[in-house]
């Protein structure tokens, strides 16, 4: 794929993907390491904002470099997770616009928690087995004045926002990923902005919604029809991938439905599913997620994970996994991501 300018900064690295169309890339070395992007044309917008205000501020200057100095009238957060709206607070004078059931979702999230998590660190032992697992998860990040801004705007329908001479459409695609996901769409550039309802090449898990992310993927392919799609996690990529990771629900939800029967757990059936065909993805134990998430919702249970015991499933599950395809599971550059 050929870009326009590229943009270095230590954190991320912004390539234009359009005329005045930035893609924010981060290197994915865990799972907080999400992209984000600009678009510098009339007013301005972003779309997410990262984990922390580093980052965020990154992405700020970056904009500011390009405009002349402007700063973007508006925020679009793709939905509520941490890594795509904590970054929020370094763009206070835009005009913030999130899905209606952002804020009640963010409730799952805990800032001070994180930090303290962060700040104790991977080997600290005040720290559960859960909590060392997600600092590994969060190093390089820094949560110092990450506070929750409110949206000045929520939606709960598809809006259209006008740039200058160009028109930006957001679409309420929830529950997909999450309760609160919005695409941005860009059809005369042709360009799709996806946050987490497309994860490139890293394993996706939903908190609710698989069966309607199939139908929000089969959207993109056969209506929306993107040639670049920025995902939230991984690197840029095309309809092929989307296809891609389209197939991959399918089976998962194939496979669950083949093996699922009322006294099986999340553990032991998450090792019955078959997923040869998709080995190049990384992280391919983080099925697990989804799996717990289908069978507590078949069950008429709370879907949420129960965080502080997911990484020991995890660990189970990439020793199981690294048993049975040995070394067809491939090995995996993070940097790769940022590959001009």
């Amino acid at each position: 794929m050929k870009y326009g300018r590229i943009i270095q900064k230590p954190r991320v690295k912004f390539f234009e993907v359009a005329d005045g169309v930035f893609a924010g890339i981060s290197p994915y070395r865990g799972i907080s390491w999400a992209n984000a992007g600009f678009i510098n044309k009339g007013e301005g917008l972003v779309y997410d904002t990262f984990f922390d205000l580093f980052h965020a501020r990154e992405m700020r200057e970056a904009f500011m470099e390009v405009s002349n100095g402007a700063s973007p009238a508006y925020v679009v957060n793709s939905h509520y997770n941490s890594d795509h709206a904590w970054g929020n607070k370094a763009f206070e004078d835009a005009c913030i616009i999130m899905h209606k059931e952002a804020s009640r979702e963010r409730l799952t999230e805990n800032i001070a928690w994180m930090d303290s998590v962060i700040r104790r660190g991977k080997d600290s032992p005040e720290s559960t087995s859960g909590e060392r697992f997600f600092a590994a998860e969060f190093e390089g990040f820094d949560l110092e004045g990450v506070e929750w801004v409110l949206p000045n705007i929520e939606i709960k329908d598809d809006i259209n926002i006008r740039l200058g001479d160009t028109e930006v459409m957001i679409y309420n695609v929830a529950p997909a990923h999450s309760d609160s996901d919005l695409l941005l769409w860009m059809p005369k550039e042709k360009v799709l902005f996806a946050g987490d309802v497309v994860f490139n090449g890293c394993t996706a898990y939903s908190e609710e919604g698989t069966l309607n992310w199939v139908k929000v993927l089969d959207r993109i392919i056969d209506e929306i029809k993107p040639e670049i799609v920025i995902p939230g996690h991984g690197a840029i990529c095309g309809l092929d991938f989307v296809k891609e990771q389209r197939d991959y629900l399918l089976n998962l939800i194939s496979e669950f439905n083949k093996h699922y029967n009322d006294e099986i757990d999340a553990l032991s059936l998450t090792k019955q599913i078959d997923i040869s065909r998709f080995l190049h993805w990384i992280q391919p134990e983080r099925l697990y997620v989804t799996v717990d998430i289908l069978l507590k919702s078949k069950r008429g249970l709370p879907p949420l994970p129960i965080w502080n015991e997911v990484p020991a499933k995890l660990e189970d599950m990439k020793v199981f996994l690294a048993g049975k395809y040995g070394n067809q599971i491939k090995p995996w550059d993070p940097m790769s991501v940022w590959q001009e």
